[in-house]
């Protein structure tokens, strides 16, 4: 360690780190200073007012407490979510928000009234290396390289949902869960969204053998990334659970179908072709119902259905009615039975292309 880097260890001593920068080797920072912010960039900022977000995740996953005066290490990057913030890169210094309990310091543009205004911060700067370059995400990736194809076929099935909070995490653990039980080794996955440590801590406890995300590749938030991007992030996920000897893959995408990213995804063939099978999970019976129809309009498989309206088994019979499509509980998508007759059929083996990405 340089002793430049060994004067900013010490001076961020006390720093509450987030989840977003777990990957992050801190040594690598000689200084904080200014620079024109990339998305990922590692940022310093300061809490002014606590208000929405009292506590942040750190990169053990633990949810520390905040107060006025804490020194944040945090990633820029702009959030979408219909649920909280909408949310832009920050400026360069000067006020800005987190608008992430995983750790995106960000300028809100406008939020949902379901949740108060945003932790306000002032962004003290950018963590600098010796040579002045700012430490990014996309220095710490820990997927391996992308390389086109793969030597075997890994199943995978997608897990989509019709917005945020309908149940798609439930319904991907319960998945996983199900087919641990069963004998099977399964890597979970979350391909979009904003970095955070509930949904992947809750795939590890369902038993995956190993969990990525987009972090893994070196975003902080796949807000306003291309479709060749998480294309990208989506095959070298792949390769991972591949390599590491697992049966499937189970991977999760952010938000709704109509989100801007996802619904690119749905519009690409190297993405709708590359599930076996997909679960569809919905809040109510017509957003389920609309969600299938976008997914089978994209020639995708569907596997059932299930999510937050299986709360109500009338819901559970509407949405079955109107699609012909099984509804399936997370208990019962934990059953023997369900992974007998619905995931296990989906296992098989073979050397698969992964689908072109420029």
């Amino acid at each position: 360690m340089s002793e430049g880097s060994a004067l900013l260890v010490d001076n961020l001593a006390g720093a509450k780190r987030a989840f977003t920068t777990r990957n992050v080797d801190l040594t690598q920072a000689s200084r904080i200073g200014e620079a024109s912010l990339a998305p990922g960039d590692v940022v310093v900022a300061r809490v002014e007012r606590v208000r929405q977000h009292t506590r942040l995740e750190d990169q053990y996953g633990r949810r520390v407490w905040l107060y006025p005066g804490d020194r944040l290490i945090l990633v820029a990057a702009p959030r979408y979510s219909t649920a909280q913030y909408h949310a832009d890169m920050p400026s360069d210094t000067g006020e800005c928000h987190l608008v992430a309990s995983g750790g995106i310091a960000a300028w809100v543009r406008d939020r949902s009234l379901q949740v108060k205004p945003a932790t306000e911060l002032t962004l003290e700067g950018v963590l600098l290396d010796k040579d002045g370059v700012a430490l990014n995400l996309k220095r710490f990736q820990t997927l391996p390289a992308y390389e086109g194809v793969s030597n075997g076929r890994l199943s995978t099935v997608l897990v989509l949902g019709s917005d945020m909070d309908s149940g798609k995490t439930t319904t991907a653990c319960a998945t996983i869960k199900g087919l641990t039980n069963a004998g099977f080794r399964v890597q979970g996955a979350k391909l979009t969204g904003t970095g955070a440590g509930p949904d992947y801590w809750r795939m590890l406890d369902a038993g995956a053998t190993h969990v990525s995300d987009f972090v893994d590749a070196g975003f902080a938030s796949t807000s306003g990334a291309t479709t060749d991007q998480i294309l990208e992030v989506l095959a070298r996920i792949h390769r991972q659970a591949l390599e590491r000897g697992n049966d499937l893959l189970v991977v999760e995408v952010a938000d709704g179908v109509l989100q801007p990213e996802t619904s690119a995804l749905l519009a690409s063939p190297v993405f709708t072709s590359f599930f076996d099978g997909v679960l569809v999970a919905g809040d109510n019976a017509s957003a389920a119902a609309f969600v299938s129809e976008r997914v089978a309009m994209a020639g995708m498989p569907i596997l059932a259905i299930s999510g937050a309206l299986t709360r109500s088994p009338l819901a559970g019979r509407e949405v079955t009615a109107a699609t012909g499509l099984p509804v399936f509980t997370p208990d019962q998508l934990q059953s023997a039975d369900v992974v007998q007759s619905v995931l296990a059929p989906l296992l098989r083996g073979g050397d698969v292309a992964l689908g072109a990405v420029e």
